[in-house]
Parts: structure tokens; sequence; C-alpha cells
């Protein structure tokens, strides 16, 4: 099992630090961790700069030493349509493992229990495209994420809009990640969906990784075991990692 979405206290709203979580990965059965601490390029965010990269950097390599496990430096991009610079000259200088790229804001509104009172789905889609079209990043993270204060949405009507998302994806070599937070959220639900799972394998996509968007140690791999099966059952049978953003498919287990 892997886990590509964890965040320890280098993120803003990270719980535990780093070296708890290698020692609960041993536990967990983990063979490979990779952080994704937070990267947030908005200057009106309260969080904005938050992440002291080269302390981050230095810690995980001396984590690296003794670990006997894989330990991956990666970072989760907040995305908004006209950062596009700011994240590509901010990446530039970074020895990134991996980049997440995730849709927090709509229109620079940040997305909370109020999101589908403001806007349509269709917004979010459209900004998870544009972070697609824009190459900065390698997995695509929670997609679906506004369902996570819990609505009744359904993905079925907007499947156009997310196949056009998920076909660009195939064609960028994107990877999707499967995220499990939302099962321990009130969505109760995998980011994104079982049902978009099947239509992006449909399609032909075959790239996932897996991520629990920990920020404690107690939600480390949560509930992978039975989405694994899922996904087993599915026709996935791999998982992408990457090493200096260059990506692996290694058996799905």
């Amino acid at each position: 099992m892997i886990d590509y979405h964890v965040h320890s206290t280098c993120s803003f709203d990270g719980v535990s630090p780093l070296h708890q979580y290698v020692g609960t990965a041993q536990m967990c059965g983990l063979t490979e961790i990779g952080f994704a601490e937070h990267v947030d390029l908005d200057s009106e965010l309260e969080e904005y700069q938050f992440l002291d990269f080269p302390n981050y950097y230095k810690t995980i390599k001396e984590l690296q030493k003794e670990a006997p496990i894989s330990i991956r430096c990666g970072v989760e991009v907040s995305y908004q349509q006209g950062l596009e610079d700011s994240i590509q000259e901010y990446l530039a200088g970074k020895a990134c493992d991996f980049v997440i790229g995730s849709v927090h804001e709509v229109h620079g509104t940040l997305m909370d229990h109020t999101f589908l009172k403001q806007f349509s789905p269709l917004d979010y889609f459209e900004a998870v495209k544009k972070l697609v079209e824009s190459g900065l990043c390698d997995i695509v993270g929670h997609l679906e994420y506004f369902k996570r204060w819990g609505n009744s949405y359904s993905s079925s009507p907007f499947k156009d809009a997310i196949c056009s998302v998920l076909q660009l994806m195939i064609e960028k070599n994107a990877v999707l990640e499967i995220n499990t937070s939302g099962l321990r959220h009130p969505a109760r639900d995998t980011y994104p969906s079982f049902e978009v799972i099947q239509w992006y394998r449909d399609l032909g996509g075959e790239l996932i990784s897996l991520g629990s968007d920990a920020h404690a140690v107690k939600d480390l791999a949560f509930q992978f075991s039975p989405v694994i099966q899922a996904l087993l059952s599915e026709g996935f049978c791999t998982v992408a990692t990457f090493n200096k953003r260059k990506m692996t498919c290694v058996d799905l287990q």
C-alpha cells in the first residue's frame, strides 16, 4: 500500500510531525509514503507561503537515511487560474518528487459548505480542466472535493463535464487521485465517487494514486484496504509512484 497524500505540521493545518508518520506507516503496512505539503500562492489567503520548503526537504532527507520504507517529498499546490506563472516559478526551484494539483477555490472563493449555494459544480470542473491544461501537476487531487460537506450532489447529471476532464487527464498522462478522506467527511464517499472512477476506466484511464489526505497520523491509509479491493474489482492493477517527478507504476495490492 502506498499513501501519496499526507500532511504534517509543515502544512498550516497539519497536526502530526513528519517523523511520527514514518513509524505509523510501517504499522499500517505501507511500503511507501508521499508527503504532500500545502503550497498556497494566493497572497490573500492566511496560509500564503506557509511552507518552509528548505527545512521540509532537509527533514525528509534525514528521515530517508533511516526509514525502512520509501519516503517521497511532494507538494499539494492550490490551483487558481491566473496563478500559473507563480506556480511554475515556485516549482522550478524545488526538488519535489511529485506535485498534486488541487482546486480549493473557485473564482477566488474558498470552498466550504456554502459552495453549491453560490456556484455550480460546472464551475469547479471547469477550474479542474484549466488545472490539467496547465500541465503543472502530476496528480489531480480529490476530484469532486466540493461534496465534502455533505449535500444532495450526484455525479450523473454532470457526466459530460466530468468525462471531458477525465479524457484530458488521459491525454496529458495526469494521474487521478483516489482520495479516501471523503469516507470520514459528511460526504461519506471517495473523491471522486466510484461512479466517476468507472467512467475513467471506461475511457481507458489507468493512472491512479491513493491518498488518505491525512493531517494526523490516525488517518494515515484511511480505509485503504476496502478501497483497494474495489479498485481491483474495477480492473485497476497498478498505482503510480514518483521519484523526482518521474512516474513508475507498481502493482496495486
